[in-house]
């Protein structure tokens, strides 16, 4: 196979005999969203509204009622898979509708949101997973408590989604088409200083169904969480510690991460016990100026190799994250911003031993750092080392770019690459896994209610598997 890679041009093999089939499921995958894009923009019109159309006003609720959702559809085609095992061409449309409603008064709420997330015109050897597929269930169903000055603080009880900080060990999903959800209670509390603090004690919920032939009929089952899996922690930001302290002017974040998991009759798990330590220190950004994210999280603990029931050995776990970017803000009117990154991932010594040193992301997201997942993602937080330069502009008005690239290395070439499953237990295919380019643009047709996206990544990987990959997708978001 020819090492080089043409950058300049996308993988002949999208435009070859399949490009019938890939633009037919692209051109059916677009009707929906065109009927309800429509729909919005004629409501805009003739509402002539100040600001985005809303689901709430054009049904007139009020007295503490609202209701909103969101359509997110998209098309998604890979060129020469990495996964093992996969087919080396994918290509399907997936689609996310939810549907949110809240009741808030005198400090009360209550809310209830569904999610309804399929996939269209996969193939039968299509990599699909819960990630992808999850038929109308409950996304969030919860009671709520705001009390003290300002209603500053809140209880909250129920299923809910959460971001914490960065978003690298909880967050609720945007790109991916199911979003992790959590059974059980939260607190949190802001001060008139700016610093907040939350606390949460709950169960991940689990998506069902797993197996293949239900993941590409769309079939409906219901979404539990089980005390099989259970996550604890705490979280602070302390935006004016530093400033008083050492007189820098840097944001603090600092959070503990609790996981428990065991073994029942309906659920195997890998009996993680981890124990996640975290802070985070970023500055804002300012025209003509340099300002810096740094991210350092610390895991301990212990866990087993794999979810096998026959698997009983516990392993040592010490793991490592660490992200730093460096931005620089130009004075253009395209708002032109240039970030310098750098991350590492722990990864496992070595399969024979008794240690673990594979970092665990828990319920993080990696879109924002490594690219989309879904079809994609074979770069996990995980087992990495990755410098690379990102450029953002909007070099026209409600049109955003942005252009990323990478290399990529193992922290530790024994231990397997990402999610793709490959691996080289002996360490012989070396530790360079390649670079890729990501391209996106994002385009805000009507800003609050419609958003195009597209985006194209260039995957060019050597020494544990020789491949050049092209990703491509495009979608809308409806918000409404």
């Amino acid at each position: 196979m020819n090492s080089t890679y043409d950058w300049c041009s996308i993988d002949s093999a999208l435009l070859t005999k399949n490009d019938n089939n890939m633009f037919s499921k692209i051109a059916s995958s677009t009707k929906i969203s065109l009927v309800l894009s429509t729909t919005i923009l004629i409501s805009n019109s003739l509402l002539a509204a100040d600001g985005p159309w809303t689901l709430s006003d054009a049904l007139g609720l009020d007295d503490g009622f609202s209701l909103s959702g969101e359509h997110q559809s998209r098309f998604e085609h890979y060129d020469g898979n990495v996964f093992a095992g996969t087919s080396p061409n994918d290509g399907a449309f997936f689609y996310r509708t939810t549907l949110d409603a809240q009741y808030k008064r005198d400090g009360f709420s209550a809310q209830v949101e569904m999610m309804d997330s399929r996939q269209g015109q996969a193939d039968r050897d299509t990599r699909l997973s819960t990630s992808h597929v999850s038929a109308l269930d409950l996304l969030q169903a919860n009671v709520a408590y705001a009390f003290g000055n300002a209603n500053s603080s809140e209880v909250r009880v129920g299923r809910f989604t959460q971001d914490w900080g960065s978003r690298t060990l909880i967050a609720r999903n945007r790109y991916r088409n199911t979003i992790n959800t959590l059974d059980g209670f939260s607190f949190s509390h802001k001060q008139e200083n700016g610093n907040e603090f939350k606390f949460l004690s709950a169960q991940p919920v689990e998506r069902t169904p797993r197996d293949r032939l239900s993941l590409l009929n769309n079939d409906h089952r219901g979404d539990k969480s089980s005390e099989a899996r259970r996550i604890h922690g705490v979280f602070a930001n302390l935006p004016n510690l530093l400033p008083s302290l050492l007189n820098i002017d840097l944001d603090l974040e600092t959070y503990y991460v609790a996981l428990k998991e065991k073994d029942t009759r309906k659920l195997q798990t890998s009996n993680r016990e981890l124990h996640t330590f975290g802070f985070r220190a970023r500055s804002s950004a300012a025209v003509n100026e340099w300002d810096i994210n740094w991210e350092s999280i610390f895991q301990t603990g212990k866990r087993r190799a794999s979810s096998n029931p026959l698997d009983t050995v516990d392993l040592d776990h010490q793991a490592f994250y660490q992200r730093i970017e460096l931005a620089y803000s130009f004075d253009t009117p395209s708002k032109l911003r240039a970030i310098f990154e750098f991350n590492y991932a722990s990864g496992d010594e070595s399969p024979l031993d008794s240690d673990s040193g594979r970092f665990d992301t828990i319920l993080g997201v990696s879109a924002f750092e490594f690219g989309p997942v879904s079809l994609y993602a074979p770069i996990s937080r995980s087992n990495i080392i990755t410098p690379g330069i990102r450029l953002t502009a909007t070099p026209w008005k409600n049109i955003a770019l942005m252009a990323d690239y990478r290399h990529f290395w193992l922290a530790e070439d024994k231990d397997s690459w990402g999610r793709t499953g490959q691996r080289d237990v002996t360490g012989r295919s070396g530790n360079y896994m390649g670079q890729h380019l990501e391209l996106r643009v994002r385009w805000s047709v009507v800003p609050g209610n419609i958003r195009l996206d597209s985006g194209l990544i260039f995957l060019d990987s050597k020494d544990l598997i020789d491949e050049q990959s092209t990703f491509f997708y495009m979608g809308t978001n409806i918000d409404f």
